[in-house]
């Protein structure tokens, strides 16, 4: 079994973008486990613990979603609350196409059975920390912090979530150029 999601993987440039954002988020948390350099990604379909022989099919499907290079604007600071703990991210500017990728992504995968069919409501963001206690309220976090950033889709990939030495790694499986 591996634990598998669906992604957006960056270039150098934006992994250096989303590490200084991290640097200005430590400034509001107490504490915060921040995402790794290596494992920023912006994710299209978390899939969960999967068969290592639905691999092939995955990036069958991967193939066969229509996609062109899509411009994204991540503008904004967001968090998602968890118990008294926040997951905070950098999000996008909604986007129409990127979110038809995603939806498109879903209903390949549940046609194949791969995923149940479930409501799927997709939040397109870049995880900057989890399980960060903040020392101001969440709301002087969003609006602290100024961001505008374009970026780029131009692949979606295939990874798989692995504990290399006691460190959580995101390791593309298959990355698909678009």
């Amino acid at each position: 079994m591996k634990q598998l999601f669906i992604g957006i993987s960056f270039s150098t440039e934006l992994k250096d973008y989303f590490k200084h954002a991290q640097l200005m988020v430590e400034k509001y948390c107490e504490v915060a486990k921040y995402t790794s350099y290596d494992n920023f990604h912006l994710t299209l379909k978390f899939l969960g613990m999967m068969e290592e022989a639905s691999v092939n099919q995955l990036i069958e499907i991967i193939n066969s979603i229509d996609v062109e290079k899509i411009i994204l604007m991540l503008d904004h600071i967001g968090f998602f609350k968890k118990k008294n703990r926040y997951v905070i991210y950098m999000g996008t500017h909604p986007n129409e196409a990127l979110t038809k990728v995603a939806m498109d992504l879903h209903d390949a995968l549940v046609e194949a059975r791969l995923v149940t069919q479930e409501e799927f409501i997709y939040t397109p963001h870049v995880t900057l920390c989890r399980n960060a206690k903040l020392l101001v309220p969440s709301v002087d976090l969003s609006r602290g912090i100024d961001i505008q950033k374009e970026m780029m889709l131009d692949n979606i990939t295939l990874y798989e979530s692995t504990n290399i030495n006691g460190v959580l790694t995101y390791q593309p499986l298959y990355i698909r150029e678009v």
